[in-house]
């Protein structure tokens, strides 16, 4: 029988570097829907230009 698997998420260091991704993951997307009610276009241009950034940056 196959041993169940052990996730790392137990140890508080972890759960505490989640639990501030989820923050700042938060905070970002709060900035981003504020900015998009008041400036869509600039908001627009800066989402692109950071997913072209990303998808430049993995293809190397």
């Amino acid at each position: 029988m196959a041993k169940p698997s052990v996730s790392n998420c137990d140890h508080p260091d972890m759960i505490k570097q989640s639990i501030l991704m989820m923050a700042v993951t938060s905070l970002v997307g709060a900035v981003g829907i504020l900015a998009m009610m008041h400036w869509p276009l600039a908001t627009s241009v800066v989402l692109i230009v950071m997913l072209v950034l990303l998808l430049a940056g993995d293809r190397s």
